[in-house]
């Protein structure tokens, strides 16, 4: 009996329950923990979390490895000349890493330092408080996982909408007709409570499901129709869809006139084009997708969803054009069960001049431009591996593992090894910590006040700022105090703000007066140098008077006004009262002291079209560039390479793994080794067995991983997750042993979308052969 789920739930009923959210994906589900001598011993969904309403995934119940596990970092570190590290203090790590960023910048410039992160998933206010310490340098250099995988998006939401902070979210919850193009939904979730939302999909007969993808995945096995693509083909079955939708008069002629500008043009161009020659390309039955084309056309309420499958694969960038293409001919934009534009509670991206502008910030040396003022990781070793005076030697890395999660491990080893300082700013030693001069220990996302800026939501947008649900553990602390010492160690801020701590303090029971907002402001106007560390200042003055559990949210208050001035009427609509700062003060109030997400605006979809920045409000369907794309596709050979006949998907996300972010492989319930997935016919036409080790080699190079025969994968195609390759003490002689196969090392930084340099992951060309047997 002692070991009965009676006796274990007797065990923990005087322990309370914590609100907090899962930080492994973007949706951020709302969970309750309980906690015992540091340990999440139980875990289930918030019921009252507004918009996961309980649901949960099983990754969630495993958080506890994020939280506890063998290669926490507890103090600061300074790498010595034999490669070893040597605990060191704040003071001295501070002082030393100031003195050396102010050395590079007065003997090189600004753009010799680049910032790479900001966050992961859950983790957003490190990005915010980091943007003052690049302002502070000077430097444009942002790096990050979103410009390895969504900035093509980006620049197309730019164009179509004319900002590209414009982005698009889907009403699957409402949708007649949905279709799902390189995503695997039941996995990697993307809208809230996907599973429930797939299965109730699936089973309502008068709704339809379909899945565009090679493999047939979890998500396509509820599917009503499963198109198993040829990959990389995904531009040609767009082009056929949209081309049949103008052949055949399926488009919302009504639609395209008072919303759009361009459609004849567009047209023109795909009433020439040979639906069935594209369709044979996909290898796809075309009876198939000619029906599975008029009945998203017809369909009442239709929306579509892409994700990595379509961003990372031949035709990025032209791929996820098509897509919105797909939903704007037919209407189903600006209502109901359609995709729709959102509001952003605080942008994780900002709006960059057009790639033919002069005013565009190019980098120094591979003259790429910026697209919403980031840049795309697969530069950054091209941007150091020279002897240009102007190449990079500086960079900071703030809650990323770019060694492990960029394109082209190999290039990033030999980068880092010649940078002149490289500062990781981390909760754990991971494997790009290793190449670092100094590594600065943060608390993890329960240690602190922490928020995702993954406010996706329509009409009605919700946001969460979580508490602290465990004490910090050894010398660590959260990043905004890591920034905020640097910044005056590099004599870029006072030590202390006394006016505004004073009227902070006194702001705290009575902001109706007014008096720290306007003291704030008059501080920044004083000093326009100031406003790029606005973040750091709230987090100084403000935030001091919050106190410790609430000090890293001090800059929500800034957020919160802007949010309300901007969008006053949908953010009265979603229940708050208040004029001029107090409105904004309302929001800030109800974020700051709720236990759970709030609502922060409530629009409605006539609505919608405001946050569309053309003039008139129009979408502007011409991008040249696209277009040039278009007409290439009728002479565009297939990609083959003899020496590598087998095309990998790398990074596939199944049951256990989160980017890089829970470091302890114990974690995993199954597929601990990070299996390679492989189909039957093509496991026997290269002699491989179930459970087998097998080199996987591309022109870059060469991994060993473990087979496994799997007939859900497309005859040709090969599957491996992302997430492994971790290194990680082995319990028993407690070596370090990598766990799983390193995607990256095989990864080229050159394979690329030629617009926004994201990676071709979704398809390499690589051969299996099997390993030589080890003599006896």
């Amino acid at each position: 009996m002692a070991n009965s789920p009676r006796s274990r739930r007797e065990k923990y009923e005087d322990i309370p329950w914590q609100k907090t959210c899962c930080i492994l994906c973007s949706l951020n589900c709302g969970i309750e923990v309980k906690v015992k001598d540091r340990h999440f011993v139980k875990i289930r969904g918030d019921k009252e979390h507004p918009v996961s309403e309980g649901y949960l995934c099983q990754k969630a119940a495993r958080l506890d490895h994020y939280q506890n596990h063998l290669r926490r970092v507890m103090h600061p570190l300074k790498r010595q000349a034999d490669g070893s590290f040597e605990q060191i203090d704040w003071d001295t790590a501070v002082t030393e890493i100031a003195a050396k960023i102010n050395s590079i910048k007065n003997e090189h410039s600004a753009t010799a330092f680049a910032y790479y992160g900001g966050g992961g998933q859950g983790n957003h206010l490190p990005g915010l408080h980091g943007a003052a310490l690049r302002s502070a340098i000077g430097t444009p250099y942002y790096y990050s996982s979103l410009a390895q995988e969504k900035t093509g998006d980006f620049w197309v939401n730019g164009r179509l909408f004319g900002r590209q902070t414009c982005h698009v979210t889907e009403g699957i919850h409402e949708s007649d007709y949905v279709i799902l193009l390189g995503t695997n939904s039941f996995q990697s979730h993307g809208f809230p409570q996907a599973r429930k939302v797939l299965r109730e999909l699936s089973k309502d007969p008068n709704r339809t499901l379909v899945v565009v993808d090679p493999r047939r995945t979890k998500t396509a096995e509820l599917a009503d129709i499963h198109l198993a693509i040829k990959p990389g083909t995904d531009a040609f079955l767009m082009v056929a869809m949209l081309a049949q939708m103008v052949q055949e008069d399926l488009v919302d002629h009504d639609f395209l006139n008072r919303h759009t500008v361009g459609f004849a043009k567009m047209a023109e161009m795909f009433k020439d084009i040979d639906v069935s020659e594209y369709i044979a390309r996909t290898e796809l039955d075309e009876t198939a997708v000619r029906e599975m084309t008029r009945g998203f056309a017809k369909a009442e309420k239709a929306s579509t969803r892409h994700d990595l499958g379509l961003e990372m694969s031949l035709h990025s960038t032209l791929n996820t054009y098509l897509e919105k293409l797909l939903f704007l001919f037919t209407g189903n934009f600006g209502k109901e069960g359609a995709n729709n534009l959102h509001t952003q509670f605080a942008p994780l991206i900002g709006h960059s001049p057009d790639l033919h502008q002069k005013t565009n910030t190019r980098t120094s040396v591979t003259n790429v431009p910026e697209i919403s003022r980031l840049y795309p990781p697969n530069i950054f070793p091209h941007e150091v591996l020279n002897d240009s005076p102007d190449r990079l030697r500086a960079l900071i890395v703030d809650s990323s593992n770019p060694l492990q999660t960029a394109a082209d491990s190999q290039a990033y080893r030999e980068a880092f090894e010649k940078l002149d300082l490289m500062v990781v700013i981390d909760v754990a030693m991971t494997e790009t910590a290793e190449y670092a001069d100094y590594i600065l220990p943060a608390q993890t996302q329960y240690e602190k006040p922490e928020a995702a800026f993954f406010t996706f939501m329509f009409p009605d947008n919700y946001f969460y700022l979580r508490k602290p649900i465990l004490e910090p553990e050894g010398n660590t602390l959260p990043e905004p105090e890591i920034y905020r010492r640097l910044l005056v160690a590099m004599g870029v801020i006072p030590d202390s703000f006394p006016e505004l701590e004073a009227l902070a303090k006194e702001y705290i029971d009575n902001p109706e007066d007014g008096r720290f907002a306007m003291a704030f402001q008059m501080k920044l106007m004083q000093d326009k140098s100031f406003a790029g560390l606005a973040p750091i200042i709230l987090y100084a003055t403000l935030g001091k008077a919050l106190g410790k559990d609430k000090q890293s949210g001090a800059a929500i208050w800034g957020v919160s006004q802007f949010y309300a001035r901007r969008y006053e009427k949908q953010v009265r609509r979603a229940g708050y009262e208040g004029e001029g700062h107090m409105l904004g003060e309302a929001l800030f109030r109800n974020i700051l002291n709720e236990e759970t997400a709030v609502p922060i605006s409530s629009h409605t979809y006539e609505e919608m079209w405001q946050l569309v920045k053309h003039e008139e409000h129009k979408i502007h369907l011409v991008i040249p560039e696209m277009i040039q794309e278009i007409y290439d596709l009728s002479t565009e050979e297939a990609v083959m390479d003899e020496a590598y006949p087998l095309i990998l998907a790398a990074g596939e996300r199944r049951d256990y793994n989160a980017n890089q972010i829970v470091r302890d492989p114990h974690w995993r319930r199954n597929d601990r080794d990070g299996a390679l997935r492989i189909n039957p016919e093509d496991a026997e036409a290269n002699g491989i067995a179930d459970g087998e080790q097998v080199l996987c080699e591309s022109s870059r190079g060469g991994i060993e991983v473990m087979a496994a025969i799997d007939p859900a994968q497309r005859k040709g195609f090969l599957s491996l997750p992302h997430g492994y390759g971790i290194e990680y003490p082995d319990l028993e002689s407690e070596e370090m042993v990598q766990v799983g196969p390193r995607l990256n090392e095989i990864t080229s930084s050159d394979w690329c979308d030629p617009i926004a340099k994201t990676p071709y992951h979704k398809y390499i060309p690589v051969r299996v052969t099997s390993l030589p047997v080890a003599a006896d």
